[in-house]
């Protein structure tokens, strides 16, 4: 009966938490705010559930977990847009890209099954 429960608990909260929302893999452009925000750049992906259309290499602006992370590091995002926003860019120029709220999940190096 343990199992049964368990395995509903698991199977609800994977829907909840994919449905609706964002997903798409990106790879840091820059980590901004000691890792809570950072400038992702869109890859071509499998996932495509944004809502609007990604384009390929473009700049989208996340709030999120990054601890730790660094240029170049690739995740996998799961949450909400959250419209457009805008950041200052490392030139000191305001730039509008859409942004997203959620939870990053880390790609490791040579990692093909995201």
């Amino acid at each position: 009966m343990k199992a049964k429960i368990i395995a509903i608990a698991v199977l609800l909260t994977t829907i909840v938490s994919l449905e609706g929302g964002a997903v798409f893999v990106g790879t840091i452009a820059s980590v901004v705010n000691g890792g809570t925000e950072a400038v992702l750049i869109v890859e071509p992906s499998r996932y495509d559930n944004t809502g609007m259309i990604l384009k390929p290499y473009s700049a989208v602006y996340v709030y999120a977990n990054f601890g730790g992370a660094v240029d170049g590091d690739k995740f996998k995002f799961l949450g909400e847009s959250i419209g457009r926003v805008q950041y200052k860019t490392a030139m000191g120029a305001l730039a509008t890209v859409y942004g997203f709220r959620g939870t990053v999940i880390p790609i490791a190096v040579g990692q093909t099954n995201y």
